[in-house]
């Protein structure tokens, strides 16, 4: 912690620099005092401080400081003094709050710590040097005996201790060239205990889709190596071992990943349509082994298991969608196998957001949750002004008490800091350790719970975790306790507490995650009903798959905020399932005709419809062909649901019936046997060749004019060649004429049977 000294003008300060690097360094060039002149001299930061909580003891007990001294110049400084001194105790929390919130120095000096030994150190120009500052702390006086140490004279506080370096100049005047503080619990009689309960999460975000034996990625065979983050948090468990009941959090999905990935038959996308072989069993199979190894060797670990994939249940409350607490049966047996026989237990929500309302804490409490763990802002609990904050609250939803465990930021924010890898380490342990112990301090007669949960995707410092969790469970103020043991009636207030209004920003779960949530919920009894009510076993395989391909789209690892910060990789999850969804839609389909036209020859003609199904399972689909815009003289007869087997074509005949001739737009669209549409609908061009009822009757009656002609002609030519066929008579005289018959004409022009008109006689 860097901490300028107070009451000093900006010029004092730099007309202060610049004669100490003189005073120190000798003659050292302008430059490097010009530089020096700007910022402070020495930078120091507590590293550690052993013990964090020390014992009420009249025997003198050693506290060790180690503190880093960062030296901002250009030359070195050399015969660098560290001091120290204890500000006024602090016994509120408000107070503390203004501490480490304004970490300055006391105005006047405090009381003086002695050193066990002198503390001396050079610094190198712009170099970082540790050096340990050792003392005693004792319930007694040690003043009065002119002892060197702290004195643990109050019955509950927090000391600030502040530690300086100081360098002599040579005109023999003292210069105070940096200073930090940090803060010691101190007990004179043990308090009533705060009970300290840790949660421990083992979770990833998924790592799978809809294929339980084809993963997204090869990612988690890095998380589970030696120095992998999963094998690390693992570690923790494994090193804290019995003195400390940590309460483990994982998700089913996980365990049921690495037992695949164990059991050496998974595959991992390295392109579209491409895999290869997983990498990861050896070390899934190890960390399954240590994982089973801590549950059997400890009873007094805690398991609790999130829903599979770890659902953003308040995001997904909010968007009126919902997620399942059940394991399913597919992964069932792979998680007793990975919990070492240990039943499952899911009574205790985690909720991602931190927040919840009312109605996802009624499915909270239907799926089996009786305790909540949520941010300290999310409850309203009764409590005094002024009073230590509570670590617990009573809650009632679904008309039963549900435990709500109240997670305070500055706990988490100083926890976090303390067991994260590259965090502050053990330097945030003593603020760690002081806000829980100011529970103690201020209402020592009281019981408080303090439950400290570490982040959720956490990638810890083993050594620094554990000594976290063992300096904050097991101190002069602190008891260790397994999660469901605080939450007993004992410790739960009487009075019921509301929850506070959840703001819209806690829905956090990405839109694209969201919209395809939400598409596959509204698809799915249409898959259903498309697959029948008798699905092949591929086809039951993929429903089956579906439910649970949603729930890993709606992961709380897909958070858009700074503690998951994986939107992007959601966002990859939810275009995947899109496109498994849509694969279906179009993987059935009517082939259009190769002329583009179907051509009816009679108004009641049928209307082949050819419909191909690309899928791997057997679907069963109707066909419903209108007009366009809803056009009469044209209509289609629905003949029921048709199954298509697997890769195949099958053309349907649909009973029509065409008013007149021409072309008509329809459009045909597929249907599942529940009559929800499949894809988007065919337009069709039918050329209908059929004839209206005038265009018959004038057919008809062209038709009996055409007939009765050529009956005529038939008789005409009958009767022609009758009179052909008759026999010739003997040839007659000159001016003789055959006989024609009666009625025919000669070739004069007479009628044969005519008499000849008399004449004249020549």
């Amino acid at each position: 912690m860097r901490i300028r000294a107070p009451g000093r003008p900006r010029g004092a300060r730099a007309l202060g620099a610049a004669v100490l690097v003189l005073a120190v360094a000798g003659t050292a060039p302008p430059p490097a005092v010009a530089a020096a002149a700007g910022s402070d001299t020495v930078v120091m930061a507590i590293t550690s401080v052993s013990p964090s909580t020390p014992k009420a003891t009249i025997k003198p007990v050693p506290l060790s400081v180690v503190i880093s001294l960062t030296n901002t110049t250009g030359v070195a400084i050399n015969k660098v003094q560290i001091r120290a001194e204890r500000g006024e105790p602090i016994f509120t929390q408000s107070a503390l709050d203004t501490a480490l919130a304004h970490p300055e120095p006391p105005a006047t000096p405090g009381l003086e710590i002695k050193a066990t030994h002198p503390v001396t150190v050079n610094l190198p120009a712009a170099a970082t040097v540790e050096t340990t500052f050792t003392t005693v702390t004792s319930t007694q006086d040690l003043s009065r005996t002119n002892g060197k140490g702290i004195c643990l004279c109050f019955k509950g506080s927090i000391y600030p201790l502040f530690f300086s370096a100081h360098v002599t100049g040579r005109d023999g005047v003292d210069q105070r060239i940096g200073v930090v503080s940090t803060f010691l619990p101190s007990f004179y009689s043990a308090p009533a205990p705060v009970h300290v309960s840790w949660l421990w999460p083992l979770i990833d975000r998924p790592h799978r889709l809809a294929d339980e034996t084809v993963f997204m990625d090869d990612d988690l065979t890095q998380l589970l190596a030696p120095d992998g983050r999963l094998s690390r948090a693992l570690a923790v468990a494994e090193e804290v071992g019995t003195t400390v009941p940590l309460t483990l959090v994982l998700d089913p999905e996980l365990l049921d990943e690495l037992e695949v990935m164990a059991a050496g038959n998974y595959r991992y996308q390295t392109g579209t349509t491409t895999t290869a072989a997983g990498t990861g069993q050896a070390v899934a199979s190890s960390w399954l082994d240590r994982l089973r190894a801590v549950l059997i060797g400890d009873p007094g670990v805690q398991v609790e298991l999130t829903p599979y994939a770890d659902p953003d249940v308040e995001s997904l409350s909010q968007h009126g969608l919902d997620w399942s607490a059940t394991i399913p049966a597919e992964m069932s047996a792979n998680v007793t196998k990975a919990l070492a026989g240990r039943a499952p237990a899911s009574d205790v929500a985690w909720p991602a957001a931190g927040v919840i309302g009312p109605n996802t804490l009624d499915r909270l409490v239907t799926g089996g949750a009786s305790t909540v763990v949520l941010n300290a802002s999310a409850v309203n609990p009764k409590t005094p002004a002024g009073a230590v904050p509570a670590g617990i609250a009573r809650l009632e939803a679904e008309n039963q008490d549900v435990a709500a465990v109240l997670l305070s930021p500055s706990l988490q924010k100083y926890s976090a800091a303390a067991v994260t890898l590259g965090g502050a380490g053990t330097a945030a342990l003593p603020d760690l350790v002081a806000e829980l112990a100011v529970r103690a301090v201020q209402e020592p007669a009281e019981q408080h719970v303090a439950v400290i949960a570490a982040p959720r995707y956490v990638d810890p410092s083993v050594s620094n975790a554990v000594r976290a969790i063992r300096e904050t469970s097991a101190s002069p103020f602190a008891k260790p306790a397994a999660l469901h043991s605080v939450m007993g009636a004992t410790l739960l207030p009487t009075g019921r507490s509301r929850l506070a209004k959840v703001p819209a920003s806690a829905a956090k779960l990405p839109a694209l995650n969201v919209q395809a949530a939400s598409a596959v919920g509204s698809a799915s009894a249409t898959l259903r009903s498309l697959f029948g009510t008798a699905p092949s076993a591929a086809a039951q395989a993929f429903l089956t798959s579906l439910p649970i391909a949603v729930q890993r789209v709606e992961s709380s690892s897909w958070r858009t905020d700074a503690h998951y910060g994986n939107p992007a990789a959601g966002e990859a999850f939810a275009q995947d399932l899109d496109a498994i969804v849509h694969s279906i839609s179009t993987g059935v389909h009517i082939v259009l005709p190769s002329s583009g036209t179907y051509t009816l020859a009679s108004s009641n003609s049928p209307l082949p419809i050819t419909v191909e199904n690309d899928l791997d399972y057997t679907v069963n689909v109707r066909v419903q062909v209108t007009t366009v815009n809803g056009l009469p003289g044209f209509t289609a007869k629905d003949i029921g649901a048709q199954a298509i087997d697997p890769h195949s074509k099958r053309t349907l005949h649909l009973p029509t019936q065409v008013v007149g001739p021409g072309r008509i737009q329809v459009q045909a669209q597929l249907q599942t046997p529940d009559r929800n549409p499949l894809g988007t609908p065919v337009v069709l061009s039918v050329h209908s060749t059929a004839l209206g009822v005038v265009g018959v009757v004038i057919t008809i009656v062209a038709g009996v004019v055409l007939v009765l002609a050529l009956l005529l002609r038939l008789a005409r030519r009958f009767r022609h060649r009758r009179r052909a066929a008759r026999p010739s008579g003997p040839r007659g005289k000159r001016g003789d004429q055959p006989d024609l018959g009666a009625g025919a004409r000669t070739p004069e022009g007479r009628t044969a049977d005519a008499e000849p008109a008399a004449g004249p006689a020549t």
